[in-house]
């Protein structure tokens, strides 16, 4: 069908204005540099892009081996210093390590799905001074050992094993802790827990802004919204006003955006504010609210003692 004509006519002898026929006419580079630039999704973004890096790691003796060759990659892109790319490849090892032996413990539990086997996230949160590396190792076992919170149980100084969490603990600087959430990988979501790390990146490193997707408020809340629901939050409720966006989630939690921040209610009744251009952080908060809002209704575990949000609440 053809358009109408300016004038409102039927469009019958309707012909390219002039303008348009020297876009189409005009070479290829041209074109792209003409029409404004069209966001895709986070979901494929490197690390140093906003998105977030994501491989499974296998449930044997090489677990560790795959984690360290993925955080290289994960970081490869990134002109982080030697010393603090060192660190993170060993806290990495460390926490598949440490996966691997909730795995073992677990033996006898009933077959897993593809969707369960553990794995390796890597993101960028925070932004100038406040900018951190953060790697997370999740797992399918819902219950928390002591041995996953700082400050509790720890391992004999002649121990040859156990030490590993240890390791993090020192390396980065008591900046790590575990929290429950949702897996990434597969076509269905499974319940577990990660056990995370964050390396303060100097801020002479990083380029301001790098990890922090550059689009509108009004399409990063999209964007989250996709994301939320690629992770198996399904049932979320929206609604839009200017500079403002609700999301509920659940009838524990709803998500409120005003301008470009968002905030949400976590179970202890503490208000969370972070910005949306942090979008994966924001996300991964979200989903940790929002299980844990689920495990202390079922009453399957106590609230947990650390959630990992090291940026700006109120």
């Amino acid at each position: 069908m053809r358009p109408p004509t300016p004038d409102g006519s039927s469009g019958a002898g309707w012909s390219a204005m002039p303008a348009a026929a020297g876009l189409l006419a005009a070479p290829l580079a041209e074109v792209l540099a003409v029409l404004p630039p069209r966001p895709g999704s986070l979901a494929e973004a490197g690390v140093s892009a906003g998105g977030c890096f994501v491989r499974p790691l296998p449930i044997d003796t090489t677990c560790a081996s795959a984690a360290r060759r993925f955080f290289r990659e994960a970081v490869s892109s990134l002109p982080i210093p030697s010393g603090l790319l060192h660190d993170g490849v060993t806290m990495a090892s460390e926490l598949a390590a440490n996966t691997l032996h909730a795995q073992r413990k677990a033996a006898n539990a009933p077959q897993r799905t593809p969707a369960a086997v553990p794995e390796i996230w890597v993101y960028l949160r925070g932004d100038g001074r406040r900018c951190e590396l953060v790697c997370k190792v999740f797992d399918s076992e819902r219950a928390l050992d002591a041995a996953d919170q700082p400050g509790l149980a720890k391992a004999p100084v002649e121990s040859v094993s156990g030490r590993g969490l240890q390791v993090v603990d020192g390396l980065s600087a008591g900046q790590w802790g575990s929290h429950p959430t949702l897996s990434r990988l597969g076509p269905w979501k499974t319940p577990g827990k990660v056990v995370w790390f964050a390396l303060r990146v100097p801020p002479a490193a990083l380029p301001d802004g790098l990890g922090r997707p550059r689009y509108s408020p009004e399409w990063l809340v999209d964007e989250l919204e996709v994301m939320l629901t690629d992770r198996g939050l399904t049932s979320i409720v929206r609604a839009d006003a200017p500079a403002m966006a609700v999301l509920s989630i659940s009838r524990h939690l709803t998500v409120w955006r005003h301008g470009p921040m968002v905030s949400w209610r976590t179970p202890s009744g503490r208000y969370q504010q972070l910005d949306v251009a942090d979008i994966v952080e924001v996300c991964e908060q979200i989903i940790c609210t929002h299980e844990e809002s689920a495990l202390a209704e079922t009453g399957g575990l106590p609230p947990w003692p650390l959630l990992g949000n090291l940026t700006a609440a109120t």
